[in-house]
């Protein structure tokens, strides 16, 4: 039995040393592994900085898409709304104008419901007098006696219906002056406004009286 443990003793001894000598590294070995370890570090830390470049690029294109999908999205109705309110101006400056010139219309059937109006208008555009009144023409005193007062196209209105006559006096609108009161109807002739010539004298009436004949 002491043979045997004695022996035993040796042999744990050398089991020991083996031992130490597998778990012992050599120092070059150690170095290798330590690079080879920073290099699959930096490997990775390269291909971690480019998958984020790669996912900061995704990342903007896709938040640019969204902002230009939104940007489309409120385009057309804002769009739409300035072009109404447009539309809506044009409308209401329309409708203001229509509403004045309705106005205008309105005054002028009021005045030409007023008989004072139409009096005076008769008178301006058609030349007519109220009973009692005498109408005098302005004729332009540069235009001589023997010149004709009618002209070519006053002739052709002479030949025209009287529709087209009174279409023309309303559109033309002569110039007549009217005077009120009670004046002359006609103007005087000739023969009342040439003097009055003095008697002959009974020499002169004898000698212009012819001797009787036997």
């Amino acid at each position: 039995m002491a043979s045997a443990n004695k022996s035993s003793k040796p042999q744990s001894k050398l089991d020991g040393g083996n031992s130490r000598r597998r778990n012992s590294v050599p120092v070059a070995s150690r170095a290798a592994d330590r690079a080879s370890r920073e290099r699959e570090a930096a490997r990775a830390k390269e291909l971690a900085s480019k998958n984020r470049s790669r996912m900061d690029i995704a990342g903007v294109s896709v938040l640019i898409a969204v902002v230009l999908i939104i940007l489309f999205a409120i385009a057309v109705p804002l769009r739409n709304y300035y072009d109404g309110r447009t539309e809506l101006a044009r409308l209401n400056e329309s409708i203001a104008s229509a509403q004045q010139e309705k106005e205008r219309l309105q005054t002028e059937i009021e005045r030409y419901q007023d008989p004072e109006y139409i009096r005076q208008e008769a008178r301006r555009r058609l030349g007519l007098v109220a009973p009692g009144e005498v109408a005098y023409r302005i004729v332009d005193p540069r235009m001589s006696q023997g010149e004709s007062l009618s002209t070519d196209k006053q002739a052709e209105s002479d030949q025209r219906e009287w529709y087209e006559v009174l279409w023309d006096s309303v559109a033309e609108k002569p110039q007549v002056s009217v005077v009120s009161g009670n004046g002359p109807e006609t103007p005087p002739s000739a023969a009342e406004t040439a003097p009055e010539t003095p008697a002959a004298s009974g020499d002169e009436a004898e000698q212009a009286t012819p001797a009787p004949t036997g």
